[in-house]
């Protein structure tokens, strides 16, 4: 997959898979917290096993913010791609 930071306030960003009821399926990558300057592009592989492919739905990535980064409101957000 590839991914474009274009959050100026957010640097670190989870990736998570998951089903049509939203539960998580297992899956590997080389980091599941990925930094992300800001306007940069990583590309990243994600690796399921052959019995879960069937049953993957989205592939999200979610914005982290280290706790010292937090000011008073920090704002998450997530980004799905949908697979099927």
């Amino acid at each position: 997959m590839k991914m474009w930071n274009r959050r100026n306030d957010a640097q670190y960003y989870e990736i998570g898979v998951f089903d049509k009821e939203w539960s998580p399926v297992p899956f590997a990558t080389s980091a599941r917290l990925l930094k992300l300057d800001y306007l940069e592009h990583k590309s990243f592989e994600i690796y399921i096993r052959d019995k879960d492919a069937p049953r993957v739905e989205y592939i999200c990535t979610t914005s982290k913010q280290l706790k010292s980064d937090v000011i008073s409101s920090g704002i998450k957000s997530k980004i799905c791609s949908r697979m099927k």
